[in-house]
């Protein structure tokens, strides 16, 4: 197992190589340099491609891409030992994050000679004692570009991960500054506290509610007593729209929702209490359930169960019929009706270019076929993320599209890729074949640099941001390098002033970062 594992360490390594060799490449062909200028600039292309390969979002393409060009200019000792297979790309990518503000060439070069003669020998560490040991070295040549535990602020976030199990719930984990947290916490106290005392939920329920509500820009919770004389009965109208797509028959279900978090009951199982021990460590039978009423889609996140649809829609939420076009003729007009957008962005559901999964209300409908050579039909229109839509205009990528959704992709170097329809599975009727296209494509893509006059600019490179964020991180860690050294020198002087041991924090690093570009979205 271990020589596969190499075998997989050395077959990554090549694959970055590749990725790497390919912006290289792209930087070597004329109006290169006008190209970063770009709001989907040479990078961003070169993603694309990336991402399109291995059908992953481009976020995760630009991550491989970032670690691919630090080891070939930054750490090529440490790519050599990577390409022999004896390292992880986990490691990998925490040595490039963890060596990403050394600016001097001669210490970059150091530090790349010292991880690499060593890192064989690190053995399985955990990523805190993994990032210490490369710390361990950045300190040794370059203190002010050691990823300090100050900046911890900076790495501050939210996540909200779908578990993709059907349950209608996800999982929230994040990182505030402390008094955000504190703040946070007796907010959503106070709005668990808005129902009166017969709501059947916890408090933990409720909380979890009031978060909920905070996102529909609510400040108290409706109350689930049932009593129609309770005050708290109602919450807040909301102003923000959650895009759910659903069956008829699943707006209606009758089935208990559950809301209060209790499971169903086996009503013929004893309670616990009083079970004997075989009785209570018997595997209890299983038998699937088929549930009556298919399941809604919350459009961008996962399923959910029709019951707890039904429940949370009753009265509140705008309904919208999905209309199918069948054969109907193409509409006269650029910017389709709301009732064939509607349709479009159903069908599609995400953004159509490989690996991407950005939401279609949040994208734009794209003619397949270009305006006017191309009509305003379902059969000509699809979604397209604003960064996608970019990349289809100027980088050179062409796209056929059936009756049925179904579209194939060609990139500029000749490779072919093919999306289906997000509601394929789920709500298969809405990909039914509409009438068939009958225009035609007036030129094929092209590069042409005067096309790139329409392309939306940056106001800095994405290498100018970079450039800035390692600067401004530097400054920081020599401002605290210089408090601390003039804490210290206090502390000698005055060594009675000081309370407990000093440590050095410099060694309570924390987790790699990803890539970001700070310059603002080409809308």
């Amino acid at each position: 197992m271990g020589a596969w594992a190499r075998v997989e360490n050395a077959a990554c390594a090549r694959r970055l190589l590749a990725t790497a060799e390919e912006l290289e490449r792209m930087w070597a062909v004329d109006g290169s340099e006008e190209r970063e200028q770009w709001c989907l600039d040479n990078w961003g292309a070169v993603a694309a491609s990336v991402a399109a390969a291995q059908n992953v979002s481009l976020g995760v393409a630009s991550h491989q891409l970032l670690i691919a060009i630090g080891l070939r200019e930054r750490l090529p000792r440490v790519g050599e030992v990577f390409a022999a297979g004896a390292i992880t790309y986990r490691l990998v990518s925490a040595i490039v994050a963890r060596t990403r503000l050394i600016s001097d060439p001669d210490t970059m070069a150091k530090v790349d000679t010292e991880i690499a003669a060593q890192v064989q020998d690190w053995g399985s560490l955990s990523a805190h004692k993994t990032e210490t040991q490369i710390d361990y070295w950045v300190n040794r040549y370059d203190p002010a570009a050691v990823r300090r535990t100050e900046s911890s602020a900076r790495n501050c976030h939210v996540d909200i991960h779908d578990p993709d199990d059907g349950s209608g719930v996800v999982f929230i984990e994040g990182r505030l500054i402390i008094t955000d947290g504190e703040a946070l916490d007796q907010r959503l106290d106070a709005m668990a506290r808005t129902v009166c005392e017969r709501d059947p939920r916890t408090l933990d329920q409720r909380r979890a509610a009031a978060l909920g509500a905070l996102g529909h820009k609510a400040d108290r919770l409706a109350c689930l007593c049932e009593d129609p004389d309770c005050p708290a009965k109602d919450a807040q109208s909301s102003a923000v729209v959650v895009h759910v797509i659903a069956h008829e028959e699943s707006l209606t279900d009758d089935t208990p929702a559950q809301l209060d978090g209790e499971a169903p009951v086996d009503p013929d199982r004893k309670p616990w209490q009083e079970m004997t021990w075989r009785e209570a460590l018997a595997p209890t039978p299983w038998t699937p359930v088929i549930a009556a009423t298919p399941p809604a889609l919350v459009v961008g996140r996962g399923m959910l169960p029709a019951p707890l649809l039904a429940a949370k829609i009753a009265g509140s939420a705008k309904l919208v019929p999905v209309v199918h076009p069948g054969n109907n003729p193409p509409e006269p007009r650029y910017i389709p009706s709301a009732v064939l957008a509607t349709f479009v962005r159903c069908r599609d559901m995400t953004c159509r270019f490989p690996g991407c999964d950005e939401p279609a209300h949040r994208c734009d409908v794209d003619h397949t076929i270009a305006y006017p050579h191309g009509p305003t039909q379902a059969s000509n229109l699809k979604v397209l993320c604003r960064k996608h839509h970019l990349l289809k205009t100027f980088w050179g990528w062409a796209d056929e599209q059936h009756p049925d959704g179904t579209v194939i992709w060609t990139c500029p170097q000749g490779q072919t890729y093919t999306t289906y329809p997000g509601s394929r599975l789920l709500f298969p009727t809405l990909c039914r074949p509409t009438a068939p296209v009958r225009g035609h494509r007036s030129t094929p893509p092209t590069t042409d640099p005067a096309r790139g006059l329409a392309m939306p600019r940056r106001t800095t490179t994405r290498a100018q941001n970079r450039t800035q964020a390692i600067n401004d991180e530097r400054r920081h860690n020599q401002t605290l390098i210089h408090t601390e050294a003039e804490q210290r020198a206090r502390n000698q002087h005055n060594p009675g002033d000081s309370v407990g041991n000093e440590y050095d924090n410099t060694y309570f690093p924390t987790r790699p970062r990803p890539p970001s570009d700070h310059d603002p979205a080409p809308f």
